[in-house]
């Protein structure tokens, strides 16, 4: 015997798979947002605590300064590919920089 549609159910049943799905997205956006493996995340976050520790004085670097920086730390501490690692490093920094040095 065919069971009756229940329109309440069902959008009861929509409604919840949807925030789920949203949920979903919405951890792993914020997860790779500071890096997609652990190497860029350890860079962004070295890149982070050193943007913080800059002098209150000075301006933000600019991308060659930043790309030195970057190679200097991977040098000293990096692992993986040096690329990803310094585009990591750089977003880390400007993110730290901006965060201690509002402007």
């Amino acid at each position: 015997m065919a069971r009756q549609f229940k329109p309440l159910r069902f959008f009861v049943m929509m409604v919840a798979a949807a925030f789920i799905v949203c949920g979903v997205t919405a951890f792993y956006t914020h997860r790779a947002e500071h890096g997609r493996t652990a190497e860029e995340r350890t860079a962004y976050a070295i890149g982070e605590k050193a943007g913080e520790q800059a002098p209150r004085d000075t301006k933000l670097p600019t991308a060659a300064e930043l790309n030195m920086m970057a190679q200097k730390h991977f040098k000293q501490q990096g692992t993986g590919d040096q690329q990803t690692w310094d585009l990591a490093f750089e977003n880390g920094y400007t993110s730290g920089f901006k965060k201690r040095h509002p402007q």
